[in-house]
């Protein structure tokens, strides 16, 4: 994703939460405005149900102040000077228990609402001083945002949207058109769901930029979409030159399309290469150790390049080793690969599609891996019962032979919750904490971790929730496969007020 020196709040749901009693705790579906800048504060409207009102905040930066007036599914939310720039997480939380983790962005440039009326490309909201993050919201079925600015001719026009990777439920489309509605250039994905429109104007005038969507998850019904959950933030800048992010400087020397003209690279290292033809493969010789252990990556798509790359690794005699296309629900190409022999290896960069030219740009990554391991939470927050033993679950997968003990604990308990006696020796797969919570325990609202600590290096890792999801339902995406914050290591437990015997 790419950032125009903001900070965004992105709300994040879906996760599941370990629950008892009837009481409700308060939920969250949606926020707006998504985001805001520094030192500035505004009032945000909130999506869900809260039964009790006022709820109460936290927030992963620690530094956001939250003022709650008694106008229900309202919140003041101050932005100090100082906040650290970009996204972070806040919840919503009372003594039933907490909402999902929300994602909220802080920005350093220059911020502004959408004002309404702005459906009709003949009367926008026009934008005079960019660059700008707008917030915005496609309010009901059928809604269409309107923008209009000048454009010097020769000027590069970057707008990108974030919104699926705010958990939007809108699959959100950016259309240019000229003062008369004559479309002149749109953009529906780009590196994720969101769309991003990179276009130079040949000339000096006035355009306007439509931003509409359509259902996320699809359904049978073909409409543009809208409501509370259509939430977005348009980041609009005219520039001098195309953007280097999309447009990287080639660093790659040809010919490097055979095993003779392999370029050298070291490991650890990293190039930027083009599929330049059509049918152009790029080579790469490596040096490996026996049993030595790499991770080569491509980034093409993730950064918004046409090309649908393929990665493969063959040996000295141009035997293919190992190959791989696509990758965790993206279009780039991974391997993890240990080399069986000591020796020279070639790393090969490909297009699926067979398509080539100058934007068909690359990065190559390859790093030495160790011994590892990745473990995750089971859910995001917890509800403990008072006079009960109570549960914390986690997963752990071990990677490329480690063995080393690791060791699991919890920090941030109060002092009426106690271990229940197990080993804190973490293994394969499914763990299963245990904690016993006294009688009279007062009642408890706060983040806490799981930690995992490796005996040998005596490092220290607390152990996240995934907020992405990956699903499908016949052929329909679902999930989210890319947000602005993709894991949350600061889970919330919640110990409720012990029950009044009646």
């Amino acid at each position: 994703m790419r950032v125009f020196g903001r900070v965004a709040f992105v709300l994040v749901i879906g996760s599941a939460l370990i629950t008892s009693g009837a009481a409700e705790k308060p939920t969250l579906e949606h926020i707006f405005p998504a985001g805001a800048s520094r030192n500035s504060t505004h009032t945000l409207t909130l999506f869900g149900k809260f039964d009790a009102w006022p709820p109460k905040a936290w927030s992963s930066c620690g530094v956001l102040v939250f003022n709650f007036p008694t106008n229900k599914g309202k919140v003041e939310i101050k932005v100090p000077a100082d906040a650290p720039v970009g996204p972070c997480l806040f919840r919503l939380y009372s003594e039933e228990g907490a909402s999902e983790p929300c994602i909220f962005v802080v920005d350093e440039g220059s911020e502004c609402e959408e004002n309404e009326p702005n459906n009709h490309f003949s009367k926008p909201q026009l934008i005079t001083n960019l660059p700008v993050t707008i917030n915005g919201r496609l309010e009901k079925n059928g809604d269409v945002d309107s923008y209009g600015f000048q454009i010097k001719a020769g000027q590069w026009l970057d707008a990108a949207v974030d919104s699926y990777t705010l958990m939007s439920t809108v699959d959100p489309v950016l259309r240019l058109v000229d003062t008369n509605g004559y479309q002149i250039a749109w953009n529906h994905d780009f590196a994720t769901f969101d769309p991003r429109l990179i276009w130079q104007s040949p000339q000096d005038q006035m355009v306007v930029l439509q931003l509409f969507g359509f259902l996320y998850p699809a359904n049978s019904e073909i409409q543009l979409s809208g409501g509370p959950g259509g939430v977005y933030r348009l980041h609009l800048a005219l520039l001098d030159h195309r953007p280097v992010d999309v447009f990287p400087e080639i660093t790659e020397h040809e010919p490097n399309n055979s095993k003779a003209n392999a370029v050298t690279i070291n490991v650890p290292g990293k190039v930027v290469g083009t599929i330049c033809p059509a049918n152009d493969e790029d080579r790469f010789r490596i040096q490996l150790k026996k049993d030595q252990y790499i991770e080569a990556r491509v980034e093409a798509g993730s950064f918004g390049s046409p090309l649908d790359a393929w990665l493969k690794i063959e040996d000295s005699a141009g035997k293919e080793l190992a190959r791989n296309d696509d990758v965790d629900s993206s279009r780039d190409p991974r391997l993890e690969w240990k080399a069986p022999n000591d020796g020279d290896y070639v790393v090969v960069v490909g297009s699926v599609t067979h398509e080539g030219n100058a934007d068909f740009r690359y990065r190559l990554e390859i790093n030495p891996l160790s011994p590892d391991y990745r473990a995750t939470a089971g859910a995001n927050a917890f509800i403990f019962t008072p006079g009960a033993t109570n549960e914390i679950k986690f997963t752990l997968k071990r990677l490329r032979g480690l063995t080393n003990e690791l060791s699991a604990s919890v920090t941030g308990l109060p002092e009426s919750i106690t271990e229940a006696g197990q080993s804190s020796s973490a293994k394969e797969g499914e763990n299963t904490l245990r904690f016993v919570v006294a009688t009279n325990a007062l009642p408890f609202s706060a983040p806490i971790q799981i930690v995992l600590r490796d005996s040998l290096s005596k490092q220290e890792r607390p152990v996240p929730f995934q907020l992405v999801s990956r699903s499908e339902n016949n052929g329909v995406p679902g999930g989210y496969t890319q947000l602005l914050v993709e894991t949350l290591d600061q889970l919330w437990l919640t110990v409720k007020p012990k029950a009044e015997k009646k």
